[in-house]
C-alpha cells in the first residue's frame, strides 16, 4: 500500500491510509503513559521513598521538560530543510527510535534514582528526535478536505496506545515485573517505526534550503511560531488542558496509593490502570463522532466543552472516597475488579474524564493544522509539543512539591491534604484552556 506525498497531487486517504499514517501515534502513546502513569512512580517509590516521591518525579520529569520543549521544535525544523535520498523525515524517525531502544534498557537497569535520571533524559532525546519530524510528515500527506477524518484516527491512535500502555503495560508491571513492562514498550515503538518508515511515502520538497548558523536556526524555531498569534493562543488553550489531563495521569497512581493502598503497588497499579483504561474506552467511543461533528460546529466549541469535562471529572474523583453511587452499581464491580468499594467508585471517575479527552484529542490535530503555514509541518508541530509532552511534565514539576508539602500536614476533605490542592490546580487549569481556545479564530480548509 502506499499514501499519497504531498509533493504529488493528493488523493483521498482510504482508512488503510490513516491507520497506516497513525500507528507510530500508538507508539509514542504506548511509550509515554507507561512510563509516566506506572513504571516511573513505581521506580521512585522504590528508589526513593514516599516520603519524597513527589519532589523526585517533579525533578525527574521536570528535566525531560527542557528537551521536549527546545529539541522537538529544533529538530523538527531541520526536517523541513532536510534533503537526503530517504527523504526529510525518515532519517530522524529511524535514528530516534532506535535511541529510544536503547534508552530503554537503561532505565530497566537503572539501580538508583540519579541513573534513572541519566537514562530518562537520554530517552527524552531520542524520542523527541523521532516525533517532530514523524509529526511533520502527517502534514506532508493528509489532503486538506480529510483534515477531520485523519484527526480522528490520530486521537483514537494516541488512545490506543494510551490504553496500551496503563492497561496492557499495567497488567505486565503487575504480573510479570518491570523488565516485561519495559521490553513491550520497546517491541511496540520497533515494529510501528519500521511500518512507518517503510510503508509512508517522504517525498515533500523541503520548504526552505538549509539552516546557515546557529543563529538562524534558533530564531526561525523559536521566532517564528510566536508571531503567528491564532497559534500562540491555541498553543496556550492546549497546554492548559493537556496540564489538567497528565496531571491526572501522573498523580493517579499516588492518589490511589495515599488514599486506598498503602504499601500495595499491585493493588495500586491495578486501580490506576483501571481508570485510566475506562477514560480512554470512552475517549474512543467519543473520538470519531467528535471529529466529524467538529467540521459542523467547528473545532473550537468541542475544545471549550472537553476542558469542562475535565474540570468535571477531577472535581468528582477528589470526592470518590465518600460514596455517592449505589451499591448495586459499586458492588459488582468491585468483586470483578477485587479492589475495595470505594476505589472501584474512584475508577469510574474515567467515565466523565473520557469524554472530555476524547472530544480534545478528535479535533485538536485538525484545528492545528487549519491555522499552521503549510509544508512547515516539522517546525510548528516540533513547537507545539510545549503543549503535548511537556504538559505532563509541567503539572507533575509544580504539582510534585505542593503534594510532598500538603500531605505533610493536616487532612483536607478527609483526604491527604496534597490531593485536594494539587487536583483543586487540575480543575483550574481546565478551565483556563477552555477560555482560551475561544481566542482563536476558525479558519477550517475544505
Amino acid at each position: 500500500m502506499t499514501v499519497a506525498a504531498a509533493s504529488a497531487p493528493q488523493r483521498r486517504l482510504s482508512q488503510l491510509d490513516f491507520v497506516v499514517l497513525s500507528l507510530y501515534w500508538v507508539a509514542i502513546g504506548y511509550l509515554w503513559n507507561s512510563l509516566t502513569a506506572l513504571i516511573l512512580p513505581d521506580m521512585i517509590i522504590q528508589l526513593v521513598g514516599r516520603a519524597n516521591e513527589g519532589v523526585a518525579a517533579s525533578f525527574l520529569k521536570g528535566l525531560g521538560t527542557l528537551v521536549a520543549v527546545t529539541w522537538q521544535p529544533i529538530v523538527g525544523g531541520i526536517s523541513d530543510r532536510t534533503v537526503t535520498p530517504w527523504g526529510r523525515r525518515r532519517p530522524f524517525i529511524a535514528a530516534g527510535t532506535a535511541g529510544d531502544l536503547i534508552f530503554l534498557v537503561g532505565i530497566a537497569l537503572a539501580g538508583n534514582y540519579w541513573w534513572l535520571v541519566v537514562f530518562y533524559f537520554l530517552l527524552q532525546l531520542s524520542s523527541n528526535t523521532a516525533q517532530a519530524p514523524y509529526q511533520g510528515l502527517l502534514p506532508d500527506v493528509v489532503p486538506a478536505g480529510q483534515r477531520s477524518s485523519a484527526s480522528g484516527y490520530y486521537g483514537v491512535a494516541n488512545l490506543v496506545g494510551i490504553a496500551g500502555g496503563v492497561v496492557g503495560a499495567g497488567l505486565l508491571l503487575g504480573h510479570l515485573g518491570r523488565t516485561a513492562a519495559i521490553t513491550s514498550i520497546g517491541v511496540v515503538l520497533l515494529v510501528a517505526m519500521l511500518v512507518t518508515v517503510f510503508r509512508v511515502p517522504d517525498r515533500a520538497v523541503p520548504v526552505a534550503s538549509g539552516f546557515r548558523s546557529l543563529k538562524e536556526l534558533l530564531g526561525t524555531t523559536f521566532g517564528i511560531p510566536l508571531r503567528n498569534r491564532p497559534f500562540v493562543w491555541l498553543m496556550a488553550s492546549r497546554l492548559m488542558i493537556f496540564m489538567g489531563f497528565g496531571g491526572l495521569q501522573n498523580f493517579a497512581f499516588f492518589y490511589f496509593d495515599n488514599v486506598f493502598f498503602r504499601h500495595d503497588s499491585k493493588a495500586t497499579a491495578l486501580a490506576a490502570s483501571t481508570l485510566l483504561g475506562f477514560s480512554i474506552a470512552i475517549a474512543a467511543v467519543v473520538s470519531w463522532p467528535a471529529s466529524r461533528l467538529s467540521d459542523r460546529t467547528g473545532r473550537r466549541p468541542l475544545i471549550a466543552v472537553a476542558g469542562l469535562f475535565g474540570a468535571l471529572g477531577t472535581l468528582v474523583l477528589v470526592f470518590s472516597h465518600y460514596q455517592f453511587l449505589p451499591d448495586a452499581l459499586i458492588r459488582p464491580l468491585a468483586h470483578f475488579l477485587k479492589l475495595p468499594e470505594l476505589a472501584a467508585q474512584a475508577t469510574l471517575t474515567g467515565i466523565v474524564i473520557g469524554v472530555g479527552l476524547g472530544m480534545f484529542f478528535s479535533v485538536d490535530w485538525a484545528f492545528i493544522q487549519d491555522i499552521i503555514p503549510a509544508h512547515e509541518g516539522g517546525l510548528y508541530m516540533g513547537f507545539s509539543n510545549i503543549a503535548t509532552a511537556g504538559a505532563g511534565i509541567i503539572a507533575v514539576f509544580i504539582g510534585g512539591p505542593l503534594l510532598d508539602l500538603f500531605n505533610r500536614g493536616p487532612k483536607i476533605l478527609g483526604l491527604p491534604g496534597g490531593f485536594p490542592v494539587v487536583f483543586s490546580l487540575f480543575v483550574v487549569w481546565f478551565v483556563i484552556g477552555s477560555l482560551s481556545i475561544l481566542k482563536v479564530p476558525e479558519r477550517r480548509r475544505v
